[in-house]
Protein backbone atom coordinates (compact mmCIF):
# COMPACT_ATOMS: atom_id res chain seq x y z
CA UNK A 1 0.00 0.00 0.00
CA UNK A 2 1.46 3.37 -0.38
CA UNK A 3 2.57 5.41 2.18
CA UNK A 4 -0.55 8.12 3.12
CA UNK A 5 1.82 11.17 2.75
CA UNK A 6 1.24 13.05 -0.61
CA UNK A 7 3.01 16.27 -2.39
CA UNK A 8 0.10 18.20 -3.79
CA UNK A 9 -0.24 21.10 -5.92
CA UNK A 10 -3.66 23.23 -5.93
CA UNK A 11 -4.03 25.97 -8.44
CA UNK A 12 -0.93 26.39 -9.75
CA UNK A 13 0.20 27.19 -6.41
CA UNK A 14 3.08 24.70 -6.16
CA UNK A 15 2.65 24.38 -2.61
CA UNK A 16 3.83 21.43 -0.91
CA UNK A 17 2.30 19.97 2.11
CA UNK A 18 1.58 16.85 3.84
CA UNK A 19 -1.59 15.48 5.21
CA UNK A 20 -2.90 12.07 6.21
CA UNK A 21 -5.50 11.14 3.69
CA UNK A 22 -8.43 9.74 5.42
CA UNK A 23 -9.90 6.00 6.08
CA UNK A 24 -10.83 4.64 2.50
CA UNK A 25 -9.41 7.23 0.26
CA UNK A 26 -7.90 6.10 -2.62
CA UNK A 27 -4.94 5.45 -3.71
CA UNK A 28 -3.15 8.81 -5.00
CA UNK A 29 -5.99 10.99 -3.54
CA UNK A 30 -4.10 14.39 -2.92
CA UNK A 31 -5.38 16.16 0.40
CA UNK A 32 -4.70 19.21 1.66
CA UNK A 33 -5.83 21.00 4.86
CA UNK A 34 -9.10 18.67 4.83
CA UNK A 35 -9.99 19.90 1.08
CA UNK A 36 -9.54 17.64 -1.81
CA UNK A 37 -8.19 18.52 -5.17
CA UNK A 38 -11.31 17.72 -7.40
CA UNK A 39 -9.24 15.51 -9.55
CA UNK A 40 -9.22 13.02 -7.06
CA UNK A 41 -12.14 11.05 -4.89
CA UNK A 42 -13.54 13.89 -2.36
CA UNK A 43 -13.84 12.46 1.30
CA UNK A 44 -17.06 11.78 2.63
CA UNK A 45 -17.89 15.16 4.45
CA UNK A 46 -16.69 17.26 1.25
CA UNK A 47 -18.51 14.86 -1.03
CA UNK A 48 -21.75 15.61 1.17
CA UNK A 49 -21.03 19.52 0.56
CA UNK A 50 -20.70 19.20 -3.35
CA UNK A 51 -23.87 17.74 -3.04
CA UNK A 52 -25.80 20.41 -1.19
CA UNK A 53 -23.59 22.75 -3.26
CA UNK A 54 -24.93 21.04 -6.55
CA UNK A 55 -28.57 20.98 -5.32
CA UNK A 56 -28.45 24.70 -5.12
CA UNK A 57 -26.78 25.48 -8.37
CA UNK A 58 -29.61 23.61 -9.51
CA UNK A 59 -32.19 25.19 -7.86
CA UNK A 60 -30.78 29.05 -8.47
CA UNK A 61 -30.16 28.26 -12.07
CA UNK A 62 -33.81 27.28 -12.76
CA UNK A 63 -35.08 30.04 -10.91
CA UNK A 64 -33.43 32.13 -12.97
CA UNK A 65 -34.39 30.29 -16.25
CA UNK A 66 -37.87 30.41 -15.43
CA UNK A 67 -37.82 33.99 -14.64
CA UNK A 68 -36.42 35.08 -17.95
CA UNK A 69 -38.55 32.15 -19.68
CA UNK A 70 -41.63 33.72 -18.25
CA UNK A 71 -40.65 37.62 -19.45
CA UNK A 72 -39.78 36.34 -22.62
CA UNK A 73 -43.51 34.60 -23.02
CA UNK A 74 -44.82 38.36 -21.77
CA UNK A 75 -42.93 40.07 -24.45
CA UNK A 76 -44.41 37.61 -26.80
CA UNK A 77 -48.00 38.67 -25.92
CA UNK A 78 -47.77 42.31 -26.53
CA UNK A 79 -46.62 41.56 -29.95
CA UNK A 80 -48.15 40.11 -32.68
CA UNK A 81 -48.14 36.20 -33.64
CA UNK A 82 -48.33 33.08 -31.27
CA UNK A 83 -47.52 33.28 -27.65
CA UNK A 84 -45.17 30.69 -27.92
CA UNK A 85 -42.77 30.20 -30.08
CA UNK A 86 -39.84 27.90 -31.10
CA UNK A 87 -37.41 29.78 -29.06
CA UNK A 88 -39.58 29.32 -25.78
CA UNK A 89 -39.54 25.01 -26.31
CA UNK A 90 -35.36 25.94 -26.25
CA UNK A 91 -35.34 27.63 -23.13
CA UNK A 92 -37.22 25.12 -21.48
CA UNK A 93 -35.20 22.51 -22.92
CA UNK A 94 -32.05 24.69 -21.32
CA UNK A 95 -33.79 24.79 -17.95
CA UNK A 96 -34.14 21.05 -17.68
CA UNK A 97 -30.33 20.88 -17.10
CA UNK A 98 -30.00 22.52 -13.62
CA UNK A 99 -33.78 21.46 -12.99
CA UNK A 100 -32.53 18.21 -13.09
CA UNK A 101 -29.32 18.40 -10.82
CA UNK A 102 -31.10 20.42 -8.36
CA UNK A 103 -34.01 16.61 -8.40
CA UNK A 104 -30.99 14.70 -8.47
CA UNK A 105 -28.61 15.83 -5.97
CA UNK A 106 -31.60 16.36 -3.66
CA UNK A 107 -32.28 12.37 -3.25
CA UNK A 108 -29.87 9.48 -2.02
CA UNK A 109 -26.54 10.23 -1.24
CA UNK A 110 -24.31 10.02 -4.45
CA UNK A 111 -20.56 9.48 -5.25
CA UNK A 112 -18.47 12.81 -5.96
CA UNK A 113 -17.64 11.39 -9.11
CA UNK A 114 -21.32 11.53 -10.59
CA UNK A 115 -22.36 14.86 -8.61
CA UNK A 116 -19.07 16.58 -10.56
CA UNK A 117 -20.51 14.93 -13.81
CA UNK A 118 -24.04 15.89 -13.03
CA UNK A 119 -23.26 19.43 -12.28
CA UNK A 120 -20.79 19.90 -15.80
CA UNK A 121 -23.28 18.18 -17.82
CA UNK A 122 -26.10 19.96 -16.39
CA UNK A 123 -24.21 23.47 -16.88
CA UNK A 124 -22.68 22.16 -20.98
CA UNK A 125 -26.81 21.23 -21.40
CA UNK A 126 -28.04 24.83 -20.33
CA UNK A 127 -25.71 26.47 -22.21
CA UNK A 128 -26.09 24.72 -25.51
CA UNK A 129 -29.65 24.96 -25.63
CA UNK A 130 -29.75 28.74 -24.67
CA UNK A 131 -27.20 28.98 -27.49
CA UNK A 132 -29.75 27.29 -29.78
CA UNK A 133 -32.37 29.76 -28.43
CA UNK A 134 -30.13 32.61 -29.10
CA UNK A 135 -30.06 31.27 -32.87
CA UNK A 136 -34.20 31.66 -33.03
CA UNK A 137 -33.89 35.75 -32.40
CA UNK A 138 -34.13 38.16 -35.12
CA UNK A 139 -30.90 39.82 -36.71
CA UNK A 140 -32.18 43.43 -35.15
CA UNK A 141 -31.55 41.81 -31.28
CA UNK A 142 -28.13 40.72 -32.03
CA UNK A 143 -28.48 37.05 -30.78
CA UNK A 144 -24.68 36.76 -30.71
CA UNK A 145 -25.08 39.24 -27.80
CA UNK A 146 -27.65 37.53 -26.07
CA UNK A 147 -25.83 34.45 -26.46
CA UNK A 148 -22.66 35.94 -24.68
CA UNK A 149 -24.60 37.36 -21.77
CA UNK A 150 -26.43 34.23 -21.68
CA UNK A 151 -23.08 32.69 -21.39
CA UNK A 152 -21.52 35.06 -18.61
CA UNK A 153 -24.63 34.29 -16.34
CA UNK A 154 -24.53 30.35 -16.29
CA UNK A 155 -20.75 30.18 -15.73
CA UNK A 156 -20.53 33.09 -13.21
CA UNK A 157 -23.37 31.33 -11.34
CA UNK A 158 -21.49 28.08 -11.15
CA UNK A 159 -18.22 29.53 -10.09
CA UNK A 160 -20.57 30.83 -7.05
CA UNK A 161 -22.76 27.88 -5.89
CA UNK A 162 -20.18 24.79 -7.00
CA UNK A 163 -16.66 23.86 -5.13
CA UNK A 164 -14.09 24.21 -7.45
CA UNK A 165 -10.48 24.85 -8.35
CA UNK A 166 -10.39 27.62 -10.95
CA UNK A 167 -8.59 25.22 -13.49
CA UNK A 168 -11.28 23.14 -13.55
CA UNK A 169 -13.95 26.10 -14.04
CA UNK A 170 -11.84 27.31 -16.87
CA UNK A 171 -12.46 24.02 -18.76
CA UNK A 172 -15.75 24.10 -17.65
CA UNK A 173 -16.76 27.36 -19.17
CA UNK A 174 -14.71 27.46 -22.09
CA UNK A 175 -16.38 24.47 -23.30
CA UNK A 176 -20.03 26.29 -22.08
CA UNK A 177 -18.46 29.20 -24.11
CA UNK A 178 -17.25 27.38 -27.23
CA UNK A 179 -20.99 28.03 -29.18
CA UNK A 180 -20.48 31.77 -29.20
CA UNK A 181 -17.96 31.22 -32.00
CA UNK A 182 -21.09 28.84 -33.92
CA UNK A 183 -23.39 31.37 -32.85
CA UNK A 184 -21.32 34.39 -34.49
CA UNK A 185 -21.12 32.51 -37.63
CA UNK A 186 -24.77 31.56 -37.94
CA UNK A 187 -25.40 35.83 -36.86
CA UNK A 188 -22.87 36.21 -39.79
CA UNK A 189 -24.71 34.01 -42.49
CA UNK A 190 -28.26 35.74 -41.35
CA UNK A 191 -26.89 39.11 -41.87
CA UNK A 192 -25.25 38.11 -45.63
CA UNK A 193 -28.92 36.96 -46.58
CA UNK A 194 -30.36 40.41 -45.21
CA UNK A 195 -31.10 43.74 -46.75
CA UNK A 196 -29.55 45.23 -43.52
CA UNK A 197 -26.51 47.88 -44.88
CA UNK A 198 -24.40 47.96 -42.36
CA UNK A 199 -23.36 44.17 -42.32
CA UNK A 200 -20.71 43.18 -39.29
CA UNK A 201 -17.84 41.14 -40.95
CA UNK A 202 -17.93 37.34 -40.03
CA UNK A 203 -14.35 38.43 -38.07
CA UNK A 204 -15.32 41.25 -36.59
CA UNK A 205 -18.25 38.55 -35.12
CA UNK A 206 -15.95 35.76 -34.66
CA UNK A 207 -13.63 38.41 -32.32
CA UNK A 208 -16.47 39.50 -30.45
CA UNK A 209 -17.52 36.13 -29.61
CA UNK A 210 -13.77 35.90 -28.02
CA UNK A 211 -13.96 38.78 -26.27
CA UNK A 212 -17.12 37.67 -24.67
CA UNK A 213 -15.56 34.62 -24.30
CA UNK A 214 -12.70 35.78 -22.30
CA UNK A 215 -14.84 37.98 -20.16
CA UNK A 216 -16.90 34.97 -19.08
CA UNK A 217 -14.32 32.25 -18.50
CA UNK A 218 -11.88 34.94 -16.99
CA UNK A 219 -13.84 36.25 -13.88
CA UNK A 220 -15.65 32.45 -13.55
CA UNK A 221 -12.52 31.14 -13.13
CA UNK A 222 -11.11 33.90 -10.63
CA UNK A 223 -14.25 33.73 -8.51
CA UNK A 224 -14.05 29.84 -8.23
CA UNK A 225 -10.53 30.20 -7.82
CA UNK A 226 -10.78 32.92 -4.97
CA UNK A 227 -13.80 31.18 -3.13
CA UNK A 228 -12.32 27.80 -3.12
CA UNK A 229 -8.73 29.11 -2.08
CA UNK A 230 -10.56 30.75 1.44
CA UNK A 231 -12.54 27.92 2.07
CA UNK A 232 -9.13 25.29 1.85
CA UNK A 233 -7.57 28.46 3.96
CA UNK A 234 -10.55 28.39 6.42
CA UNK A 235 -10.21 24.15 6.86
CA UNK A 236 -6.35 24.82 7.15
CA UNK A 237 -6.58 27.29 9.62
CA UNK A 238 -8.85 24.83 11.52
CA UNK A 239 -6.81 22.31 11.75
CA UNK A 240 -4.77 21.35 14.79
CA UNK A 241 -2.66 18.86 14.74
CA UNK A 242 -4.82 15.30 13.30
CA UNK A 243 -7.87 17.12 14.40
CA UNK A 244 -10.26 19.64 12.40
CA UNK A 245 -11.93 21.87 14.35
CA UNK A 246 -16.04 21.43 13.45
CA UNK A 247 -17.66 23.52 15.53
CA UNK A 248 -17.66 26.16 18.52
CA UNK A 249 -19.51 24.82 21.71
CA UNK A 250 -18.75 27.61 24.24
CA UNK A 251 -15.86 29.34 25.86
CA UNK A 252 -14.69 29.71 29.53
CA UNK A 253 -11.96 31.15 31.69
CA UNK A 254 -9.43 29.73 30.05
CA UNK A 255 -10.17 29.37 26.57
CA UNK A 256 -12.39 27.98 23.41
CA UNK A 257 -13.83 24.33 23.65
CA UNK A 258 -14.84 23.05 19.66
CA UNK A 259 -16.40 19.78 18.63
CA UNK A 260 -13.33 18.33 16.54
CA UNK A 261 -12.73 15.40 14.47
CA UNK A 262 -9.32 13.35 14.42
CA UNK A 263 -7.99 12.79 10.70
CA UNK A 264 -7.46 8.66 11.58
CA UNK A 265 -9.68 7.67 14.39
CA UNK A 266 -13.01 9.53 13.63
CA UNK A 267 -13.94 9.48 17.26
CA UNK A 268 -16.03 12.48 19.05
CA UNK A 269 -13.59 14.45 20.11
CA UNK A 270 -13.80 18.48 22.08
CA UNK A 271 -10.86 20.33 21.53
CA UNK A 272 -9.96 23.12 23.75
CA UNK A 273 -7.39 25.82 23.04
CA UNK A 274 -6.00 28.99 24.68
CA UNK A 275 -5.53 32.58 22.20
CA UNK A 276 -3.34 34.31 24.56
CA UNK A 277 -0.17 35.80 24.54
CA UNK A 278 0.47 35.78 28.27
CA UNK A 279 3.40 33.36 28.35
CA UNK A 280 1.43 32.65 32.31
CA UNK A 281 -1.73 31.69 31.02
CA UNK A 282 0.11 29.74 28.26
CA UNK A 283 2.12 27.88 30.79
CA UNK A 284 -0.95 27.12 33.38
CA UNK A 285 -3.37 26.23 30.40
CA UNK A 286 0.08 23.27 29.57
CA UNK A 287 0.12 22.14 33.11
CA UNK A 288 -3.39 21.94 33.05
CA UNK A 289 -3.31 19.18 30.42
CA UNK A 290 0.03 17.35 31.87
CA UNK A 291 -1.57 17.62 35.59
CA UNK A 292 -5.30 15.88 33.98
CA UNK A 293 -3.54 13.17 31.50
CA UNK A 294 -2.56 11.95 34.92
CA UNK A 295 -5.69 10.85 36.00
CA UNK A 296 -7.89 8.02 34.55
CA UNK A 297 -10.69 7.99 36.80
CA UNK A 298 -14.09 7.20 34.80
CA UNK A 299 -15.55 10.00 36.17
CA UNK A 300 -13.17 12.40 34.98
CA UNK A 301 -12.76 13.78 31.90
CA UNK A 302 -10.24 11.72 29.39
CA UNK A 303 -7.65 13.96 27.86
CA UNK A 304 -6.68 12.00 24.68
CA UNK A 305 -3.95 14.25 23.01
CA UNK A 306 -2.06 18.14 23.11
CA UNK A 307 0.30 19.93 21.39
CA UNK A 308 0.65 23.58 19.90
CA UNK A 309 -0.38 24.92 16.66
CA UNK A 310 2.71 26.38 14.30
CA UNK A 311 1.29 29.97 15.48
CA UNK A 312 1.68 28.82 19.48
CA UNK A 313 -1.79 28.23 20.07
CA UNK A 314 -1.62 25.74 22.51
CA UNK A 315 -4.46 22.70 22.52
CA UNK A 316 -5.47 19.35 23.65
CA UNK A 317 -7.91 16.89 23.38
CA UNK A 318 -10.59 15.10 25.08
CA UNK A 319 -13.21 12.87 25.35
CA UNK A 320 -16.78 14.36 23.86
CA UNK A 321 -19.33 14.43 26.59
CA UNK A 322 -23.24 13.57 25.36
CA UNK A 323 -25.23 14.79 27.95
CA UNK A 324 -25.94 18.01 30.41
CA UNK A 325 -23.76 19.67 32.93
CA UNK A 326 -25.61 20.32 36.22
CA UNK A 327 -26.48 23.60 35.80
CA UNK A 328 -28.29 23.52 33.18
CA UNK A 329 -30.23 20.37 34.63
CA UNK A 330 -31.75 22.44 37.50
CA UNK A 331 -32.30 25.07 35.55
CA UNK A 332 -34.65 23.50 33.43
CA UNK A 333 -36.13 20.51 35.76
CA UNK A 334 -35.43 21.87 39.06
CA UNK A 335 -33.89 20.94 42.38
CA UNK A 336 -32.73 16.56 42.20
CA UNK A 337 -34.22 14.03 44.43
CA UNK A 338 -32.05 13.25 47.31
CA UNK A 339 -31.66 9.76 45.76
CA UNK A 340 -30.27 11.37 42.55
CA UNK A 341 -28.04 14.11 44.83
CA UNK A 342 -26.44 11.19 46.20
CA UNK A 343 -25.55 9.15 43.24
CA UNK A 344 -24.50 12.20 41.31
CA UNK A 345 -22.19 13.22 44.41
CA UNK A 346 -20.64 9.92 44.91
CA UNK A 347 -19.21 10.01 41.54
CA UNK A 348 -17.76 13.46 41.92
CA UNK A 349 -15.78 12.51 45.02
CA UNK A 350 -14.89 9.51 43.93
CA UNK A 351 -13.20 11.37 40.87
CA UNK A 352 -11.75 14.10 43.26
CA UNK A 353 -10.40 11.20 45.71
CA UNK A 354 -8.15 10.48 42.48
CA UNK A 355 -7.30 13.52 41.89
CA UNK A 356 -6.24 14.41 45.85
CA UNK A 357 -4.35 10.98 46.06
CA UNK A 358 -1.85 12.51 43.46
CA UNK A 359 -1.51 15.62 44.78
CA UNK A 360 -3.89 17.85 42.21
CA UNK A 361 -6.45 20.16 43.72
CA UNK A 362 -9.35 21.34 41.10
CA UNK A 363 -10.17 24.67 42.82
CA UNK A 364 -13.62 25.20 40.65
CA UNK A 365 -15.70 22.78 41.45
CA UNK A 366 -18.80 23.80 40.43
CA UNK A 367 -22.42 22.77 38.82
CA UNK A 368 -20.92 23.58 34.97
CA UNK A 369 -18.06 21.70 35.61
CA UNK A 370 -19.90 18.54 36.17
CA UNK A 371 -21.22 16.83 33.59
CA UNK A 372 -24.11 14.75 33.34
CA UNK A 373 -24.11 12.14 30.59
CA UNK A 374 -24.58 8.45 28.90
CA UNK A 375 -21.89 6.28 28.47
CA UNK A 376 -22.90 3.23 26.36
CA UNK A 377 -25.45 1.76 28.48
CA UNK A 378 -25.06 3.68 31.13
CA UNK A 379 -27.08 6.89 32.61
CA UNK A 380 -26.29 9.95 34.91
CA UNK A 381 -22.85 9.26 34.26
CA UNK A 382 -21.23 12.27 36.17
CA UNK A 383 -17.87 13.46 34.17
CA UNK A 384 -15.62 16.48 36.34
CA UNK A 385 -13.84 18.69 33.48
CA UNK A 386 -12.49 21.86 33.31
CA UNK A 387 -9.30 21.34 35.01
CA UNK A 388 -7.97 25.19 34.29
CA UNK A 389 -7.31 26.09 37.82
CA UNK A 390 -5.59 22.97 39.39
CA UNK A 391 -3.44 23.58 41.75
CA UNK A 392 -0.70 21.28 42.98
CA UNK A 393 -0.67 20.30 46.48
CA UNK A 394 3.01 19.39 46.56
CA UNK A 395 5.37 22.61 46.48
CA UNK A 396 8.24 20.78 44.62
CA UNK A 397 5.30 20.25 42.01
CA UNK A 398 4.09 23.61 41.87
CA UNK A 399 5.69 25.77 38.93
CA UNK A 400 6.38 28.81 40.70
CA UNK A 401 6.43 31.22 37.35
CA UNK A 402 2.73 30.27 36.94
CA UNK A 403 1.25 31.04 40.60
CA UNK A 404 0.86 34.19 42.05
CA UNK A 405 1.17 34.44 45.82
CA UNK A 406 -1.91 35.89 47.21
CA UNK A 407 -4.47 34.84 44.19
CA UNK A 408 -7.75 33.58 45.11
CA UNK A 409 -9.55 32.12 41.89
CA UNK A 410 -12.45 29.82 41.32
CA UNK A 411 -16.35 30.64 41.35
CA UNK A 412 -17.61 33.05 43.82
CA UNK A 413 -21.04 31.20 44.47
CA UNK A 414 -19.08 28.08 45.42
CA UNK A 415 -15.61 29.30 46.92
CA UNK A 416 -14.15 28.19 50.00
CA UNK A 417 -13.47 30.96 53.04
CA UNK A 418 -9.75 29.88 53.00
CA UNK A 419 -9.20 30.61 49.42
CA UNK A 420 -10.30 34.22 50.30
CA UNK A 421 -8.07 33.91 53.85
CA UNK A 422 -5.18 32.38 52.47
CA UNK A 423 -5.23 30.89 49.06
CA UNK A 424 -1.83 29.57 49.24
CA UNK A 425 -3.02 27.40 52.48
CA UNK A 426 -6.03 25.81 49.96
CA UNK A 427 -5.68 22.25 50.26
CA UNK A 428 -7.95 19.23 49.43
CA UNK A 429 -11.03 19.86 51.66
CA UNK A 430 -11.31 23.34 49.76
CA UNK A 431 -12.96 20.68 46.94
CA UNK A 432 -14.77 19.31 49.64
CA UNK A 433 -16.52 22.85 50.27
CA UNK A 434 -17.34 23.49 46.86
CA UNK A 435 -19.13 19.77 46.84
CA UNK A 436 -20.74 20.90 49.52
CA UNK A 437 -22.29 23.74 47.63
CA UNK A 438 -23.07 22.18 44.69
CA UNK A 439 -24.77 19.31 46.55
CA UNK A 440 -27.13 22.66 48.02
CA UNK A 441 -27.75 23.87 44.83
CA UNK A 442 -28.84 20.31 43.82
CA UNK A 443 -31.09 19.93 46.79
CA UNK A 444 -32.18 23.48 46.67
CA UNK A 445 -31.87 25.03 43.25
CA UNK A 446 -30.20 27.68 44.13
CA UNK A 447 -26.59 28.59 45.24
CA UNK A 448 -25.77 28.49 49.28
CA UNK A 449 -25.44 32.14 49.26
CA UNK A 450 -26.90 34.28 46.72
CA UNK A 451 -25.76 38.60 47.09
CA UNK A 452 -25.88 40.80 44.47
CA UNK A 453 -22.17 41.25 43.70
CA UNK A 454 -19.47 38.64 44.10
CA UNK A 455 -17.86 40.64 46.42
CA UNK A 456 -21.26 40.12 48.80
CA UNK A 457 -21.48 36.34 47.92
CA UNK A 458 -17.88 36.34 49.15
CA UNK A 459 -18.29 37.85 52.36
CA UNK A 460 -21.15 35.38 53.19
CA UNK A 461 -18.78 32.43 52.23
CA UNK A 462 -16.54 34.11 55.05
CA UNK A 463 -19.12 35.29 57.82
CA UNK A 464 -22.65 33.47 57.24
CA UNK A 465 -23.71 30.25 58.15
CA UNK A 466 -25.38 28.12 55.42
CA UNK A 467 -29.03 27.94 55.59
CA UNK A 468 -29.89 24.20 55.94
CA UNK A 469 -31.39 22.47 52.68
CA UNK A 470 -34.34 22.03 54.47
CA UNK A 471 -35.45 25.13 55.20
CA UNK A 472 -34.53 26.53 51.99
CA UNK A 473 -36.37 23.75 50.11
CA UNK A 474 -39.67 23.76 52.09
CA UNK A 475 -38.90 20.15 52.39
CA UNK A 476 -37.70 17.67 54.38
CA UNK A 477 -34.45 16.15 53.52
CA UNK A 478 -32.89 13.05 54.56
CA UNK A 479 -30.85 14.24 57.57
CA UNK A 480 -27.70 12.61 57.08
CA UNK A 481 -27.35 13.90 53.63
CA UNK A 482 -28.09 17.21 55.09
CA UNK A 483 -25.89 17.11 57.93
CA UNK A 484 -22.76 16.25 55.25
CA UNK A 485 -23.72 18.90 53.27
CA UNK A 486 -23.29 21.59 55.89
CA UNK A 487 -20.51 19.63 57.20
CA UNK A 488 -18.57 20.28 53.90
CA UNK A 489 -19.76 23.80 54.13
CA UNK A 490 -18.12 24.38 57.79
CA UNK A 491 -15.98 27.52 57.53
CA UNK A 492 -13.26 25.97 58.95
CA UNK A 493 -11.48 23.16 56.60
CA UNK A 494 -10.33 21.01 60.00
CA UNK A 495 -14.43 20.90 60.97
CA UNK A 496 -14.99 19.35 57.15
CA UNK A 497 -14.67 15.56 55.91
CA UNK A 498 -10.84 14.46 55.85
CA UNK A 499 -11.12 13.36 52.25
CA UNK A 500 -13.37 12.69 49.28
CA UNK A 501 -13.24 8.96 50.12
CA UNK A 502 -14.81 9.49 53.24
CA UNK A 503 -17.04 11.91 51.74
CA UNK A 504 -17.90 9.23 48.95
CA UNK A 505 -18.34 6.40 51.93
CA UNK A 506 -20.85 8.82 53.79
CA UNK A 507 -23.23 9.40 50.72
CA UNK A 508 -23.39 5.75 50.10
CA UNK A 509 -24.45 5.25 53.86
CA UNK A 510 -26.96 8.00 53.46
CA UNK A 511 -30.29 5.80 54.76
CA UNK A 512 -32.77 8.47 54.28
CA UNK A 513 -33.21 8.77 50.43
CA UNK A 514 -35.06 6.82 48.38
CA UNK A 515 -32.29 5.37 46.22
CA UNK A 516 -31.49 6.68 42.45
CA UNK A 517 -31.87 3.56 40.41
CA UNK A 518 -30.58 2.92 37.07
CA UNK A 519 -34.18 2.37 35.73
CA UNK A 520 -34.80 5.87 37.66
CA UNK A 521 -31.98 7.55 35.03
CA UNK A 522 -32.95 5.63 31.62
CA UNK A 523 -36.68 7.03 32.41
CA UNK A 524 -35.24 10.66 33.24
CA UNK A 525 -33.11 10.52 29.96
CA UNK A 526 -35.83 8.86 27.96
CA UNK A 527 -38.43 11.75 29.03
CA UNK A 528 -36.17 14.48 29.92
CA UNK A 529 -32.72 14.13 29.00
CA UNK A 530 -32.86 14.61 25.50
CA UNK A 531 -34.36 18.38 25.40
CA UNK A 532 -31.12 19.65 27.20
CA UNK A 533 -28.52 17.09 25.99
CA UNK A 534 -25.59 18.16 23.46
CA UNK A 535 -22.50 16.59 22.80
CA UNK A 536 -19.90 19.18 24.28
CA UNK A 537 -17.61 20.20 27.26
CA UNK A 538 -19.06 22.43 29.51
CA UNK A 539 -17.34 25.68 29.55
CA UNK A 540 -20.20 28.80 30.32
CA UNK A 541 -22.72 29.25 32.64
CA UNK A 542 -24.04 32.05 34.76
CA UNK A 543 -21.32 31.04 37.49
CA UNK A 544 -18.47 32.46 35.94
CA UNK A 545 -14.76 31.98 37.03
CA UNK A 546 -12.69 34.69 38.74
CA UNK A 547 -9.07 35.80 40.42
CA UNK A 548 -9.06 37.74 43.16
CA UNK A 549 -5.68 39.31 44.07
CA UNK A 550 -4.97 39.91 47.87
CA UNK A 551 -1.14 40.35 47.11
CA UNK A 552 -0.84 43.68 48.57
CA UNK A 553 -3.92 43.49 51.02
CA UNK A 554 -3.44 45.15 54.35
CA UNK A 555 -4.32 43.34 57.78
CA UNK A 556 -7.56 44.73 59.45
CA UNK A 557 -6.49 47.00 62.30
Amino acid sequence: MPPARRRWRDDGAHERAHRLAPPGAPTGALYAGGVTSTRHALSAEETRFLQRRVALFGLVGTVLAGIALLLSIAQSAAEPGPLLAPSHALHVLGMLGPFAAWIVARKRAWSARFLQGLEAGATLACAVFLHLMSMRFEMVSRPDLLAALVTMQIVVTRAIFIPSTGRRTAVISSIAAAPLFAVAFTVHRSFAASSVTLKPGLLELEISALTWAVLSVVPAALTSRVIYGLRREVRHAQELGQYTLLQKLGEGGMGQVFRARHAMLRRPTAVKLLHSSSQEELARFEREVQLTAQLTHPNTVTVFDYGRTPDGIFYYAMELLDGADLQKVVDHHGPMPAGRVIHVLAQVAAALSEAHAVGLIHRDIKPANIILCVRGTEYDVAKVVDFGLVKSVTPSLEDASVSSPGLAVGTPLYMAPETLRAPQAADIRTDLYSLGAVGHFLLTGRPVFEGRSPVAVLSDHLHKQPERPSVRLGAPVPHDLEELILECLAKTPSERPRDASIVRQRLLACAGAEPWTEHDARAWWSSRGVTIASKHEPVSSSAKTIAVDFGERTAAP
